[in-house]
């Protein structure tokens, strides 16, 4: 029973890792499209055309490029923390520490899915638009809500990993490597 629960949750955590990893395309696009109509608005500048929906369209778009791939980034482990305390540990203290801040992320993260969906769903239900030139601004407050509900899912699966890892060492439990899912 146990390891028949513990493989399930080993493949939440693979899937959760997965599904992050892919948001580096996300993220390539992003800065692609965001090049794009930087050239766009540099060169009707030049040409005295108006570019006030090239100006917030890259405003929003910005958004995407910030909340999408916030989950890819903790999932690389390459997101910011303090690690002072964290270094002086070892073992079973360092990953029982680590299961902890990944519970408090994952609680607010929660939160923050709850709040950015209530935005999301009242923008959508509005067809809330900018001012200036009427661009659409509700796809970009579901992508910030999809970034939290990633970055949950993230803290969750690293929860799991970190808790898996202080309660069943190597020799128990086949270990797993985190980077193997990449």
């Amino acid at each position: 029973m146990n390891s028949v629960l513990i493989k399930a949750l080993d493949g939440f955590a693979a899937g959760v890792r997965k599904l992050n990893a892919g948001a580096v395309y996300v993220g390539v696009v992003t800065l692609i499209v965001i090049t794009v109509v930087s050239l766009y608005g540099i060169a009707s500048r030049l040409i005295g055309m108006p570019v006030s929906w090239a100006l917030e369209f890259l405003q929003l778009i910005q958004i995407v490029l910030a909340f999408l791939p916030v989950a890819y980034v903790l999932n690389r482990g390459a997101h910011v923390r303090m690690d002072l305390g964290v270094m002086m540990l070892h073992g079973k203290p360092r990953h029982l520490l680590e299961c902890v801040a990944s519970l408090l992320g994952m609680g607010m993260s929660v939160l923050m899915v709850y709040a950015t969906s209530q935005s999301a769903i009242s923008s959508v239900g509005m067809r809330e638009a900018s001012v200036l030139t009427a661009l659409p601004v509700y796809p970009f407050k579901v992508c910030v809500f999809i970034g939290f509900v990633l970055l949950a899912l993230q803290f969750a699966g690293h929860a799991w990993e970190s808790l898996r890892s202080a309660l069943f060492p190597s020799t128990e439990v086949e270990a797993v490597d985190p980077h193997v899912y990449l």
